[in-house]
């Protein structure tokens, strides 16, 4: 079936449509081509005249938009013509594609729509305006600004997976606008070795690569070192991490923060552990591992060595190593 007006391809073998009602039926995996997606489904449903359609059954949205392209898999996906949203249950995947570098997301309930009609009744922060040390991302051209509309919401049992980092939450916003995933409820991101937790993380993006994450409230970062049963800490009331080509490259605690800090010789046998506290914390990286600590204002601070100090004792307040809960391939953040 071929739509010329709309430049609608349907492709099916069985399938129903009431005239007077505008309302149509489609069976046995069907597909439907439209300038800038494609859908596939066991079932489908659609009323013309309110704009409303029902996929159900293995589910795919491909979206065609190579700039700001997604793919969605679901069991059931629900769409809105009059408002381009889209929500999907049971068992959701959203595939923001960045290269090789593709970001997957699962949750209980993921949801997008256009992030211009989503302004007329919320406040969304422009977030690079607001925060020192990023730029807004200005777009090259209207087409570029229409392109970037849109916003993704994923409630409850939040996991993101992707080559360059990891990371699980209670409920996540992301706006195509500003490239910032925020993370919402006691999230957690792994980058390498590192694990970063905190009330609430900003993830932002530039190039579709990670450029800065800042934490807020009750923030720490957990470096295990090599493969022993040490761990580097830092924790503050908050922490802004800074990546060079995907990989972090420091990391700044702001109020109270406090550190502990294996140090190593050239040949990366330990020498002492040092616990510190001051009022900012200056962590430097090398390979995304810590090599360089300074610390400003009201530093007090002891080294302990090796052999003469509890491991355990010395550990930040709160600290709690979560390697158990991140994904390591994309196909973990399909499991519970």
């Amino acid at each position: 079936i071929v739509n010329t007006k709309e430049k609608i391809t349907i492709k099916t073998v069985e399938e129903y449509y009431d005239m007077k009602n505008k309302k149509g039926e489609l069976y046995k995996r069907s597909v439907i081509d439209v300038s800038s997606y494609t859908f596939t489904a066991d079932d489908m449903a659609f009323d013309d005249s309110t704009g409303l359609s029902e996929f159900r059954g293995s589910a795919v949205y491909r979206g065609k938009d190579t700039a700001q392209g997604f793919d969605m898999i679901a069991n059931n996906i629900k769409t809105n013509k009059k408002t381009n949203s889209l929500i999907a249950t049971q068992q959701p995947l959203l595939l923001i594609k960045q290269g090789v570098d593709s970001i997957y997301i699962t949750a209980d309930t993921l949801y997008t729509a256009r992030l211009s009609d989503l302004m007329k009744h919320r406040n969304v922060p422009q977030i690079r305006d607001s925060l020192p040390g990023i730029p807004p991302i200005p777009a090259s051209d209207k087409q570029a600004e229409d392109s970037s509309d849109k916003f993704f919401e994923a409630y409850f049992n939040v996991k993101i997976f992707s080559d360059s980092l990891q990371a699980r939450g209670d409920s996540l916003f992301y706006s195509l606008k500003d490239s910032v995933f925020r993370l919402f409820k006691s999230p957690i991101v792994w980058a390498q070795e590192n694990q970063i937790t905190g009330d609430t993380i900003y993830l932002f993006l530039k190039e579709k690569k990670p450029e800065r994450l800042f934490v807020f409230e009750n923030a720490m970062a957990i470096n295990r070192v090599d493969s022993s049963v040490y761990f580097n800490q830092l924790k503050g009331t908050s922490i802004n991490v800074l990546f060079t080509d995907g990989k972090i490259s420091s990391m700044r605690a702001k109020g109270n923060a406090a550190n502990v800090y294996y140090a190593t010789d050239e040949e990366k046998r330990f020498i002492v552990v040092n616990k510190s506290s001051s009022d900012v914390i200056d962590v430097f990286f090398e390979d995304s591992k810590p090599q360089k600590v300074v610390f400003l204002r009201n530093l007090e601070g002891k080294s302990y060595p090796m052999r003469q100090v509890d491991h355990d004792e010395i550990k930040l307040r709160n600290f709690k190593w979560l390697n158990d809960q991140r994904p390591k391939t994309k196909f973990d953040i399909l499991s519970n």
